[in-house]
């Protein structure tokens, strides 16, 4: 598999980085030198990301990725008594990216704190591999196998609990991954070692304090990636999140430069285009392109001539509907896509903050339970279990798969156990996290903190495989709710101000007054799209029962049952939220695992074209 971005670091001496050179150039024979130090080849791939390289005091720094860092900058971070580590000091700047530092006995290779940025090693004889892309190192091992077990995980719903996301194993085996907020050190001996540089902080901020830091944090994520473009395209969805991107991106490059894209929805009682069109005529000058419903394909089509991705990802049942709309983009001009994917994990947080709110401001937290209370129709008490305290992390994370009750408000969403799910892989999912909850540590010691960060860092691992997918149709997907800059200025407001019964987003929505149509700041409805699924999956039956037989991959792994599967495929056209949901991850799962064990897919089914 050949991809259009990647890049990897040759730590070690000349004689190592030569060998790893030949390694990773036999995977991909179209790599070149990136960056050299001391006249040798030092990073290497392929890559039109911004990088600057600086030298200093015997240290050599890079960064890779979406910053406008320059050499000067760059060289005066490179003191070797940074209080915050030594890679810290590389990662306070605007965007995302990743910060490679070397000195003469060790390189350390650091990504950002989401997961849009990771770093994967691996060792083959007496060679370090490190780079951006998982595959591409078990391509330069010479083995492409599949970890089934880390891959049993992405059958579990929502996502798998962080502490089995971030153990640090792939979906290929031998080949590692550094958790997000965390460094690789490999020493000149060949020896690695991970550190965390990064922590969730604290939610002590009051909203007064918050909305202007998220508003300029936000701010310098759109000029990083618009500045120099003449087209900027922006996925307006109608959504808060979206149209906060796009209000801030037009205050920054103008009308005549911004293109909002908009993709009508099958759902009629959906309103979000109505509300993208409300937003978008508030920017005179700006562009709004508006995709019809029978433009596009159906979500389904195209299943048998998949993405070849990095690992399972929900993009991958939609491949030509996403080709589509990134071809349609293109043609418009635009080189850069910001999308607003990531704002609806890191605004809101799920009611366990109500107990810390209840130690901070009781007067506010009770009517916190009150407004939830009213707003969902039940009675106070309801909500208060729903937010009570949800005990030891540890505990929780052993008990995850067995507990009686749906306990969403937790540490974290599910997991939900797909019903089609072995017995031995149920087993397997057991033990794997009895043994991680022994040591797992939250990411913070709030609950509502450590959700919050779980759900971004869970949907940046989706996010940056739908960017790998775009980037051969000549789009950058973008997502600015991502970097570490907004990530820290919403994270440290407080709770009770990011999350209310009584107001949509109310952090945000302060950080946007002035910017965004009142109208629109006031919105408290939300567009859902299974309308879109259940139209697409019908005629896509056959093509479900081909793809996911008694024969397909994840059934030979030993991980599904595919007669209690096929059940739930027949009516997926009408099924619950939770059931679609769990049906996408199976598929997404199966159509990763052919690719990667290179088998041929299903010819393709006829059937009556149904665009959505």
């Amino acid at each position: 598999m050949t991809l259009v971005e990647w890049f990897a670091v040759l730590p070690g001496t000349s004689s190592a980085a030569q060998r790893a050179t030949a390694r990773l150039k036999a995977a991909d024979p179209g790599a070149g030198v990136l960056a050299r130090r001391g006249g040798q080849p030092w990073i290497i791939g392929r890559s039109t990301r911004a990088l600057t390289v600086a030298h200093s005091a015997g240290r050599t720094a890079a960064l890779i990725g979406s910053h406008n860092v320059g050499e000067g900058e760059l060289a005066q971070a490179l003191s070797p008594a940074a209080a915050d580590g030594p890679v810290g000091a590389l990662m306070r700047w605007a965007g995302s990216y990743h910060a490679v530092l070397a000195t003469s006995d060790e390189t350390w290779i650091c990504g950002d704190v989401a997961g849009m940025r990771p770093v994967f090693w691996a060792e083959c004889a007496d060679v370090v591999l490190v780079g951006d892309h998982s595959r591409l190192l078990a391509e330069a091992t010479g083995t492409v196998g599949i970890d089934t077990a880390y891959l049993a995980l992405h059958l579990l719903g929502p996502v798998p609990p962080v502490a089995l996301a971030e153990l640090g194993t792939t979906v290929y085996q031998g080949v590692r991954a550094v958790p997000p907020g965390s460094a690789l050190r490999v020493g000149s001996d060949g020896h690695t070692m991970v550190r965390r540089w990064w922590r969730v902080p604290d939610d002590e901020r009051a909203l007064p304090e918050g909305a202007p830091v998220l508003r300029d944090a936000l701010r310098r994520a759109i000029a990083v990636r618009t500045d120099g473009e003449s087209v900027v395209g922006c996925e307006l969805s109608g959504g808060a999140d979206s149209t906060a991107l796009s209000a801030l991106a037009y205050a920054h490059v103008g009308g005549e430069r911004l293109l909002n894209l908009t993709r009508a929805s099958a759902d009629p009682g959906n309103d979000d285009l109505d509300w993208a069109c409300r937003a978008a005529v508030s920017q005179p000058g700006a562009r709004h392109d508006i995709v019809d419903v029978g433009t596009i394909p159906s979500q389904f089509a195209g299943l048998e001539t998949p993405f070849a991705l990095d690992a399972p990802s929900p993009s991958a049942a939609s491949p030509c509907r996403a080709a589509f709309w990134w071809r349609h983009t293109a043609s418009a001009g635009a080189r850069v896509m910001l999308c607003g994917k990531g704002g609806d994990e890191l605004m809101p947080t799920d009611l366990s903050y109500l107990a810390h709110a209840r130690r901070r401001d009781r007067v506010t937290a009770r009517r916190h339970v009150k407004g939830w209370a009213a707003l969902w129709g039940v009675p106070t008490q309801q909500v208060k279990a729903q937010a009570a305290d949800s005990g030891p992390y540890q505990r929780w994370l052993a008990d995850c798969l067995t507990r009686d009750r749906d306990e969403s408000f937790g540490w974290e969403a599910g997991p939900y156990v797909p019903p089609w799910l072995t017995g031995w892989a149920r087993t397997m999912l057991a033990d794997t996290l009895r043994v991680a909850a022994e040591d797992a540590e939250p990411l913070h010691e709030r609950p509502h903190q450590h959700a919050t960060m779980a759900a971004i860092r869970a949907l940046a691992r989706w996010n940056r495989l739908q960017a790998d997918a775009a980037g051969p149709f000549g789009i950058q997907l973008v997502y600015p709710y991502a970097d570490q800059q907004v990530i820290e200025a919403a994270l440290a407001t407080r709770a009770e101000a990011r999350t209310s019964p009584f107001r949509n987003k109310p952090l945000l929505t302060a950080a946007m007054s002035g910017f965004v149509p009142a109208a629109n700041l006031a919105r408290r409805t939300k567009g859902g799209y299974s309308a879109d699924t259940f139209r697409a999956a019908r005629p896509a039956r056959a093509m479900f029962a081909k793809l996911l037989s008694d024969d397909c991959e994840l059934a030979r792994s030993g991980l599904i049952e595919p007669n209690r599967l096929r059940t739930a495929l027949r009516g997926w056209d009408r099924t619950d939220d939770r059931t679609d949901l769990l049906l996408h991850l199976t598929l997404m799962c199966e159509i990763w695992a052919r690719t990667t064990s290179n088998r041929p897919f299903p010819a393709p089914v006829p059937f009556e074209e149904t665009p959505c």
